[in-house]
């Protein structure tokens, strides 16, 4: 496509490739969940255009697992300490689309880059626990995936993550050797009213959000 002075089109006007990981990736990773995980129900069909997946965290198989079980490539938010730490995976980690941040820190650019992952079609996935396993699960959840669908528009969609094998917080790698029984159930689509404008508003929405996630059974 060209324009007006038949130099050729760039930018937006421009289809980009989706975010996330290739179909060579996406079955090797439904593989393993099937084979190892056992992985359980069938694939789930996510609307398209831009979406927020949003659910509780137990361990790091947990961004398999929701991969494994949706028929589009997903782009994860990651804790900055674990994508700096495995290196020698960190050409993977690319390649699937992952956007480092800091737990609990300053994330304007992290953020940034998520709200330009979504308005450009693509499906990104976060916890909004901030961590793996929490001692109180689904209690405290931060307010990223409200802040993106208000900048984007786009729905969120709840998921419910059980039988995976616990992160322990001192043995990163264990839910990865020991087998699980994994399941990845998803709630109805929420999408945010129009007019949010303030902290209150982002509360409430953030309190909807973990209420959705709580009623998946």
């Amino acid at each position: 496509m060209r324009d007006g002075t038949g130099v050729k089109a760039t930018g937006r006007e421009t289809k980009r490739a989706a975010r996330g990981p290739n179909r060579f990736l996406r079955a090797i990773d439904r593989a393993w969940c099937r084979l190892w995980q056992r992985l359980e129900g069938p694939v789930h069909a996510l609307p398209d255009g831009p979406l927020i997946l949003v659910g509780n965290h137990r361990s790091g198989v947990d961004p398999l697992l929701v991969q494994a079980s949706v028929n589009r490539p997903l782009c994860f938010l990651m804790a900055r300490e674990h994508y700096q730490s495995m290196w020698y995976l960190r050409w993977l980690l690319d390649a699937c689309g992952v956007i480092p941040v800091n737990p609990g820190g300053a994330n304007r650019h992290a953020l940034a880059e998520a709200i330009e992952a979504v308005r450009d079609g693509n499906a990104l996935c976060l916890f909004p626990e901030g961590e793996a396993n929490p001692a109180v699960p689904l209690k405290r959840m931060l307010p990223g995936a409200i802040v993106i669908a208000m900048e984007t528009g786009a729905p969120i969609i709840p998921f419910r993550v059980t039988g995976a094998w616990p992160y322990d917080h001192a043995h990163m790698w264990r839910p990865f050797f020991c087998r699980g029984r994994g399941r990845v159930r998803f709630g109805e689509p929420m999408r945010l009213p129009e007019g949010l404008a303030d902290r209150q508003d982002i509360r409430r929405q953030v309190q909807a959000m973990r209420e959705a996630i709580r009623a998946i059974r």
